[in-house]
């Protein structure tokens, strides 16, 4: 379907009833034509971000068709959102962090920080880590893209 196609008509019953077949027609490929943009927006999303990150699949709800990237690699949210005091001195962009519960530095650290276990027998010490944002970084991405590729897929 182009987008940006022009029609000349003239005012006849053949002439508006051959119009209205054509948008039938063309109306029965948009599922497909929104499927392809949600794949390829996702695929934006995948590019640059952390190595878990998967596409979703993507579901048709009546005439809605949802997809994205998910993680659900416990360590990975840590690193997109950052930890302890280091973490906030850098904090996530997201307004959706607070209304979620996320806190940095819990359990007042601060500097002093603290060892956790390395799973080898060792131990580590850390004040944090900052927020890495790969996840949001790969939503602006897909949001700045989301046009030039819906403009694609119409006009294919």
């Amino acid at each position: 379907m182009n987008i940006n196609a022009k029609f000349k008509m003239s005012l006849s019953l053949d002439s508006i009833e051959e119009l209205e077949n054509m948008l039938k027609e063309e109306k029965k490929n948009l599922p497909q034509i929104a499927e392809n943009i949600v794949r390829r927006v996702s695929e934006v999303g995948l590019k640059n971000n952390h190595k878990s990150t998967e596409l979703m699949p993507i579901k048709k709800v009546g005439d809605t068709v949802s997809g994205g990237i998910r993680t659900n690699d416990e360590g990975e949210t840590y690193a997109e959102f950052g930890t302890g005091i280091v973490g906030s001195s850098n904090p996530h962009v997201d307004e959706m962090l607070a209304e979620a519960g996320w806190k940095y530095d819990v359990n007042e650290h601060g500097e002093k920080g603290w060892v956790y276990p390395v799973g080898d027998g060792t131990y580590k010490w850390t004040k944090g880590i900052p927020a890495n944002k790969k996840f949001y970084n790969a939503m602006k991405n897909m949001e700045r893209e989301f046009p030039n590729i819906a403009k694609e897929e119409m006009s294919k």
